[in-house]
C-alpha cells in the first residue's frame, strides 16, 4: 500500500512560506523565494513553485500574487503571523514535471509600477509638479494612488518638461531625481503601495507586525531566529562641493550659478568640486535648490551599514533600532533599511524531507536622520539632430509671438495631445541672422509654417527654431525649377492678400532687382545717397509727388527735358531765380499768362525784342512810363506812324488825317488846308489863325509835312 501523499494532499496551512494567486489557495506550492527590494529601486521576487495544474501564461502573467513568510508561529488558538509581499507576475518560466504529478514553475514578481516601463511616448508636460505627473500616470495606467505623505514641501511645478521617446517610468524617475524625491514600496495582502518622500520625517514608523517597538536584537555571529548577526558600518569619501550653472536668456549677462559645500567634513574634500553644466536651473533659487539636492545625494553615500540577519521584519523605508544584549552600553541610533535581499526555502514538499525551513537576509541601512536623496542617474534623452515642428497660435491669428520674437510650436510626436493653438506649450526662441541691442534681424515665422528646431545641449526641454522649410501647403513664391535663378524674399499681408517683395534675378542678360511694396515705402537716409542709372529711368506716381530739399538742388540733363503738366504749375522761389538758355527759349500759354513782380522787373535782350498780341497790348504804370531808344522810336498802327529819332525829329504820319489836340485847341492836318481850331474861352474872342501861326513860328514849332517816302 502506497503511503506517500499525493499532489492533492499538499496544502499550505502551517507552512513558513505561502502563496496566494488567482488559481486558488493551494494550487501553487512555493518552495523557494528570492526577494530583492530597497529604496529608490523596484523589488523583484523570484518564486519557485510546484503546481498541481498546468498553467497557461494568461492565467498568471499581469495578475497580482501574494507571497507570505511566517514571522511568528501560532501558539494555541493563535494564528501564525505572516509578513506579506504583493507583486505583479511579469514572467512565468515553465520547468519539468516533478514527483506526484506536480510541475515546476518559476514566477517573477515586480511592482505594478513596472507596467510604466512597458510604454514609450513623447509628450510635453506643462506647469505640473512631479506629484501631478505621478497621479496622472498612475491614473492613466489604472493603478492605485501613491502615498506622498512623506513629501514635506512639494517641489514647484516645472513650466516645460519634455518626455521624449522614453517610457512613462523612465520619465517619472527622472522627475523624482530632479526634485529629490526618494521612494519605496510597502506590502499588504492583495496590494502594494508606492511611498514618496523628500525628508527624513517621511520614513515609515517601526513595524508592528509582532507588536514590537522597532528594536531589533544584535548578536554578532548568531544563527538564532530574529537576530542581526552582522553589522558593519561603512564610510566612503564624498566630494566637498557641489556646484552647477546654467543659461537663461531672460537674465542675459547673469548666469544662474550656485555652489553648495558638503555637510561631510573630510580632509581636503573641499578641494574636490563636482561642477554640473547645464544644471537645469533657470534662476538662482533653482540653482541653489538643485545643488542642495545633489549635495544631499552625495552625503547619503558617506555612511552606510551593511549587515545580514534572520530578522524577518526588516523592511525598506521603515525605521528600526538595533540593541546589543551582550553589551548594554553599546548605543545605536535609529536606522532605516535602504536595501534588502531575502532568501526563503521550504523543502517540506519534497519526499522524506526533514530539513527545517530556511530564512536569511542581507541588508543595507542608513541613520534615519538622513534623506536618501537619489542621484540623477536616469539618463535624460538627447535630441542630437533637428526636429520638424509647426508654428502654433490662436484660431483667427496669423502671427503669434512675444516681446522677444518667440513663437509657439507643436511637434508631430505630440499626436492627439497637441492643441495646436499654442496654449499647451511654451514660448520658443527663434534664431535670426543677427541680434543686437534694438537692432538685428526680425522675421517671425507664421502660424502653420513648418520649422526646423534644434535643441540647446541636445536637451528636449530647450528647443530653438533655426529655420523654416517650404512644403506643398506653404509653397515657394515662384514656380520651380522654372524660376531657379531668382532669390526671393516675399512677405504676406497680415490678414490680407497682398505682399511685399524683394527679388534678385540672376539669369544672364536678365539680371534684375525687383522691389514691391504693397502700400507704403519709406527710405530714411541720414547722410548721402548716390544713385547711378546706366541707361533709362522711368518713374510713375499714381497720385502726388513731393520733394523737399533743405539746401541746394542741382539737375544736369545732357540732352532734352520735357515737362508736361496737365493742370496747374506753380513755382515758388524764396530769393533769386536764374534761368540760362543757351540758344532758344519758347513759352506757349494756351490761355492767359499773369506775371506779378513785387518790386522792379528788368529785361535785357541782346538783339531784338518783339511782342505780338492777337488783340490788345496794355501797359499800366502807376507813376512813370518811360521808353528809351538809342536811335529811333517808332509806333505804327496800320499805315499811320509816330516816330522820333535821336536827332530830335518827330514825325507823325497818317494817310488821311492827323489831329493834334491840346487843351481846348485842335490842329487838323489832312487833305486840303491845315485847320486850326482856336481855344474858345467864354467871354473872349477866338484867336485868329494868323496869330496862331505867328506864335508857332516864334516858338520854333516845326510844321508837319507829308513825306511820301517815309
Amino acid at each position: 500500500m502506497n503511503t506517500q501523499p499525493s499532489a492533492a494532499d499538499f496544502i499550505q496551512a502551517s507552512r513558513v512560506l505561502r502563496l496566494h494567486s488567482p488559481l486558488g489557495e493551494n494550487v501553487l506550492l512555493p518552495e523557494r523565494v528570492h526577494i530583492s527590494e530597497g529604496v529608490n529601486q523596484f523589488f523583484e521576487i523570484e518564486v519557485a513553485v510546484r503546481s498541481k495544474v498546468d498553467i497557461a501564461p494568461a492565467d498568471l502573467i499581469g495578475k497580482l500574487v501574494d507571497i507570505e513568510v511566517e514571522i511568528q508561529a501560532g501558539e494555541g488558538d493563535d494564528e501564525p503571523v505572516y509578513r506579506c509581499w504583493n507583486g505583479l507576475v511579469t514572467e512565468l518560466h515553465e520547468g519539468p514535471a516533478v514527483t506526484r504529478a506536480l510541475r515546476s514553475y518559476h514566477l517573477l514578481l515586480r511592482p505594478s509600477l513596472w507596467l510604466l516601463s512597458q510604454t514609450r511616448d513623447s509628450r510635453i508636460w506643462m506647469d505640473v509638479t512631479t506629484l501631478d505627473v505621478l497621479d496622472t500616470l498612475l491614473n492613466e495606467h489604472g493603478l492605485n494612488r501613491a502615498d506622498a505623505g512623506g513629501v514635506l514641501k512639494p517641489a514647484a511645478a516645472i513650466h516645460f518638461s519634455t518626455q521624449f521617446n522614453e517610457s512613462d517610468l523612465r520619465y517619472l524617475l527622472r522627475r523624482f531625481e530632479q526634485d529629490g524625491y526618494f521612494w519605496w514600496f510597502s506590502h499588504k495582502r492583495g496590494a502594494h503601495t508606492l511611498h514618496v518622500a523628500n525628508h527624513p520625517s517621511g520614513w515609515l514608523q517601526p513595524s508592528d507586525a509582532v507588536g514590537g517597538d522597532g528594536r531589533v536584537r544584535l548578536a554578532m555571529g548568531s544563527s538564532d531566529r530574529n537576530h542581526i548577526r552582522e553589522w558593519t558600518r561603512r564610510f566612503a569619501y564624498v566630494p566637498g562641493v557641489r556646484a552647477g550653472a546654467d543659461w537663461n536668456y531672460k537674465t542675459f549677462g547673469s548666469i544662474p550659478l550656485n555652489s553648495m559645500p558638503s555637510q561631510v567634513d573630510l580632509p581636503d574634500n573641499a578641494k574636490r568640486e563636482v561642477f554640473e553644466w547645464p544644471a537645469r536651473a533657470m534662476a538662482f533659487d533653482e540653482a541653489e535648490q538643485s545643488q542642495k539636492l545633489r549635495s544631499q545625494a552625495s552625503e547619503a553615500d558617506y555612511e552606510r551599514v551593511v549587515g545580514s540577519s534572520t530578522v524577518r521584519i526588516l523592511e525598506p523605508g521603515r525605521r528600526f533600532t538595533p540593541y546589543n544584549v551582550a553589551n548594554h552600553e553599546a548605543k545605536f541610533e535609529e536606522h532605516v533599511v535602504t536595501a534588502a535581499k531575502h532568501v526563503v526555502v521550504d523543502r517540506s514538499y519534497e519526499t522524506d524531507s526533514s530539513s527545517e525551513p530556511e530564512y536569511r537576509n542581507s541588508f543595507e541601512a542608513i541613520p534615519s536622520r538622513i534623506p536618501l536623496t537619489p542621484h540623477r542617474s536616469t539618463p535624460k534623452p538627447k535630441i542630437e539632430g533637428l526636429q520638424v515642428a509647426v508654428v502654433a497660435g490662436p484660431v483667427g491669428e496669423e502671427i503669434h509671438c512675444d516681446e522677444d520674437g518667440c513663437i509657439k510650436l507643436w511637434f508631430p510626436w505630440q499626436r492627439h495631445r497637441a492643441k495646436k493653438d499654442g496654449s499647451d506649450t511654451k514660448w520658443i526662441r527663434v534664431a535670426t541672422n543677427w541680434a543686437g541691442q534694438g537692432w538685428g534681424g526680425q522675421v517671425i515665422p507664421r502660424i502653420g509654417m513648418e520649422v526646423l528646431t534644434a535643441f540647446l545641449d541636445s536637451d528636449p526641454d530647450r528647443p530653438v527654431v533655426v529655420g523654416v522649410v517650404p512644403n506643398p501647403a506653404n509653397a515657394v513664391p515662384y514656380d520651380l525649377p522654372g524660376n531657379k535663378t531668382k532669390t526671393v524674399f516675399r512677405t504676406n499681408t497680415h490678414k490680407g492678400s497682398g505682399f511685399n517683395e524683394l527679388t534678385f534675378e540672376d539669369e544672364r542678360e536678365q539680371e534684375e532687382i525687383y522691389v514691391h511694396a504693397q502700400k507704403d515705402m519709406n527710405i530714411d537716409i541720414l547722410h548721402d545717397r548716390t544713385k547711378a542709372v546706366g541707361h533709362d529711368q522711368s518713374e510713375s506716381v499714381g497720385n502726388n509727388k513731393s520733394i523737399s530739399v533743405a539746401r541746394n538742388h542741382t539737375e544736369t540733363i545732357g540732352a532734352n527735358k520735357t515737362l508736361s503738366v496737365t493742370n496747374a504749375f506753380a513755382r515758388s522761389v524764396g530769393k533769386v531765380s536764374t534761368e540760362q538758355v543757351g540758344i532758344l527759349k519758347s513759352t506757349f500759354v494756351g490761355g492767359d499768362q499773369l506775371v506779378v513782380v513785387g518790386a522792379n522787373k528788368e529785361e535785357s535782350v541782346g538783339k531784338g525784342l518783339n511782342y505780338s498780341a492777337g488783340e490788345t497790348i496794355g501797359f499800366d504804370a502807376g507813376r512813370v512810363f518811360e521808353i528809351k531808344a538809342g536811335d529811333t522810336f517808332r509806333v505804327r498802327v496800320g499805315d499811320a506812324r509816330f516816330e522820333m529819332d535821336k536827332s530830335g525829329v518827330v514825325v507823325i504820319e497818317a494817310p488821311q488825317t492827323t489831329i493834334v489836340k491840346g487843351g481846348g485847341a485842335q490842329l487838323t492836318v489832312g487833305p486840303g488846308p491845315i485847320l486850326h481850331s482856336p481855344d474858345i474861352v467864354p467871354g473872349k474872342a477866338p484867336v485868329p489863325p494868323a496869330q496862331c501861326l505867328r506864335k508857332m513860328a516864334a516858338q520854333r514849332v516845326p510844321f508837319i509835312k507829308q513825306d511820301k517816302n517815309a
